[in-house]
């Protein structure tokens, strides 16, 4: 994760001491100013805080040199703590939330600064400021959202390495590779699958590749310049290309023996293992030709995203790449499937709110039982966090790819409460849902590691926005609603509540 340091603006409004109002006359602002700043720097020490004198009627100078200061800042926390019917502090509170594109904590201190912070709110929640207002009685109970703002600030300076062709161009050599350790068992259960192969190869044949976008995945395909600039004002977050060509270069490299050793640490970990040997042996050539393509780039992606499908119907891919994903998520590494750009930056905003990674995945909504059925064929293993336990799994051959492939059906913790969300950069927009686990299912149809979550599944059909979120979703272990709820706002989205 990205440990820039942060600095936050922090701005107090009130009433000079001994003037008649709230709290009370004589009160003494600079000692509560003293407490804060103090409690502020021994609780975030990661975090510089730059503080000017208080505001306690329209000060043009100090106005000016508060919004000079904050050419330099990652945030801003306003304190409202009093109020004497003055409007210049309503208006100078307004002026510098204005001044700048930062988020904003609008912190309240009740009986204090009741009267400034609602007005100032209430005149400003209309714009497309990014302001979160939060009121208690005491102030350490703000630590929640400040921490949500700095874990919004973190962010910046992420980067998503992108592994996208725009070439259809197929490479069959590397292609055949994915039904070579198969072949016998597909011989004796499937031969006409076989013959097929061979037909297509002989004819030329073409598979069906997306590479216009976006429908589940890509979107950053639609308008790649203008998404990127998107990506980078709304998150501080870069996108990257590369090139996918290196993949297939680097698992030419690998040595065999060590890629042996890889598998067999999978096959003795995992439950029950379905693939070939050598069809796990081609899934850890993956994971270290992708660890030296990331080693190439110095490590400064915490998170990559392929074009999978694609790339392996083009022969860019000359094995699955699930185990590979499964086995860098240990390392804090993490693959998005199918170049999703927006999974990625709902992944990655997620990474940093709840400390744990996501399950990027499709899902079915069953209007009968009222459950939705999260699945794909990878997920990551170290679903609890770093501190917590990994997932127990099982090695099952590709979902949609029946008996090809190698892919790990993790054993989701039942009884859990997940959060499941999705943004859409173009849009500038975030939904989200909550259900709790209520099953692992092992059945045919679709990808393999499914989960059965209960949900409002007849609200999430109506509120369905498949223009704006398109098909996958990030689903998070844990009931994270608030702090996805404070972090669009700090990042000026919409927040939808998909099954409300």
């Amino acid at each position: 994760m990205n440990r820039k340091q942060i600095q936050i603006q922090v701005v107090f409004i009130g009433k000079p001491q001994w003037e008649a109002g709230w709290p009370y006359i004589g009160y003494d602002n600079e000692e509560l100013i003293n407490n804060i700043m103090e409690h502020l720097t021994i609780t975030f020490p990661d975090i510089i805080f730059h503080q000017k004198d208080i505001i306690t009627t329209y000060n043009a100078p100090l106005v000016n040199n508060i919004k000079n200061s904050l050419e330099d800042a990652d945030g801003l926390i306003l304190f409202t703590i009093g109020h004497y019917g003055d409007p210049g502090i309503i208006n100078a509170g307004i002026e510098i939330i204005e001044s700048k594109d930062i988020p904003c904590l609008l912190a309240n201190l009740v009986y204090a600064g009741d009267h400034t912070f609602i007005k100032i709110y209430t005149l400003i929640k209309h714009k497309k400021n990014q302001v979160y207002p939060i009121s208690s009685q005491h102030f350490k109970d703000f630590d929640k959202y400040i921490k949500i703002l700095y874990n919004i600030l973190r962010l910046k300076g992420e980067k998503v390495f992108l592994l996208a062709t725009e070439s259809r161009e197929m490479d069959w050599d590397k292609i055949l590779e994915l039904f070579k350790p198969e072949r016998k068992k597909i011989l004796q259960t499937h031969p006409e699958f076989i013959n097929q192969i061979g037909t297509m190869r002989n004819d030329e044949y073409e598979f069906f590749t997306d590479l216009e976008g976006a429908d589940q995945a890509h979107p950053w395909r639609v308008n790649p310049e203008i998404y990127k600039k998107q990506l980078l004002e709304t998150f501080g977050v870069e996108l990257v290309h590369g090139n996918p060509d290196e993949i297939a270069k680097h698992y030419d490299a690998v040595e065999k023996e060590e890629a042996e050793q890889i598998a067999e640490k999978w096959i003795n970990e995992a439950g029950e293992v379905l693939p070939t040997k050598d069809t796990i042996i081609n899934s850890a050539k993956v994971y270290l030709a992708l660890k030296e393509l990331l080693k190439e780039q110095d490590y400064k992606y915490s998170v990559f995203t392929p074009d999978c499908g694609t790339l392996l119907l083009l022969g860019k891919f000359p094995a699955y790449p699930c185990m590979a994903f499964f086995e860098l998520s240990k390392e804090n590494i993490y693959g998005i499937c199918e170049s999703d750009t927006n999974s990625a930056i709902s992944f990655l905003l997620g990474l940093y709110l709840t400390g744990r990674p996501g399950y990027v995945s499709n899902h079915t909504l069953d209007l009968v039982n009222d459950r939705v059925t999260y699945m794909h064929c990878v997920a990551p293993c170290n679903y609890y966090g770093e501190e917590g336990k990994f997932l127990n799994y099982d090695i099952v051959y590709h979902g949609e790819s029946n008996f090809l492939g190698a892919s790990p059906r993790v054993k989701f913790p039942k009884g859990e409460l997940v959060t499941t969300v999705k943004i859409s950069v173009a849009q500038r927009k975030i939904a989200l849902r909550q259900g709790i686990i209520i099953e692992n299912v092992q059945e045919p149809g679709g990808c393999v590691a499914k989960v059965w979550v209960k949900d409002n599944v007849k609200k999430i059909l109506e509120n369905y926005d498949w223009e704006t979120f398109g098909w996958h979703r990030v689903t998070f272990l844990g009931d994270w609603k608030e702090n996805f709820e404070v972090a669009a706002k700090f990042l000026g989205l919409e927040f939808i509540q998909e099954d409300q």
